[in-house]
């Protein structure tokens, strides 16, 4: 079976996670997309919406029989490092793709473990303005431009999944949640 695993914080979800599932269904060969938000991504300091909310976030987002709303990372209750989430995962045959936003590229070789988890997965990059994907990675391009960050710092309801869209912007205005 190929697992392809798509972590974050996700706090909030929003179009551009969306784009990065729906072209990964159509580009990957892969039976499953297994959506996985962290505790806490290991580097940042905090997350303004708890894990369960995120996941309810995330549940109401993808009707799709092969994306599966993960809780692992959250029920560990700490920050959890990526190999330890793949190696929940595995499949015993197949492959593991691990999709990851080309910001991410430069921190890859920081990551716990990297040199193991390098060997375990498949890497997928996806888009972000403003970063190249060298040559030789899988990339996803996604032509939605947005980050979490901005979401909390803008509230632009435009860039958040009609679903989620109301609920998350009375959220982040009512928590003043700070961006870091």
């Amino acid at each position: 079976m190929n697992v392809a695993l798509y972590g974050g914080s996700f706090d909030p979800p929003h179009l551009g996670h969306v784009a990065v599932v729906e072209t990964a269904l159509k580009q990957l060969e892969i039976d499953k997309l297994i959506i996985v938000p962290t505790f806490r991504n290991p580097f940042k300091e905090r997350v303004a919406a708890s894990g369960t909310l995120r996941l309810k976030w995330l549940e109401r987002l993808f009707d799709d029989p092969r994306v599966e709303i993960s809780p692992f990372e959250i029920e560990q209750a700490r920050p959890v490092p990526t190999i330890e989430t793949v190696r929940h995962y595995h499949p015993s045959e197949g492959t593991i793709y691990l999709i990851v936003g080309a910001d991410n590229l430069p921190t890859l070789p920081k990551w716990f473990a990297f040199e193991t988890l390098n060997t375990m997965v498949t890497w997928v990059i996806a888009s972000r303005q403003g970063y190249l994907i060298p040559e030789g990675w899988i990339s996803l391009h996604v032509a939605v431009d947005v980050s979490s960050t901005l979401l909390r710092d803008t509230y632009n309801i435009e860039l958040l999944p009609p679903q989620i869209a109301t609920e998350v912007i009375d959220f982040y205005k009512e928590t003043h949640a700070p961006t870091h």
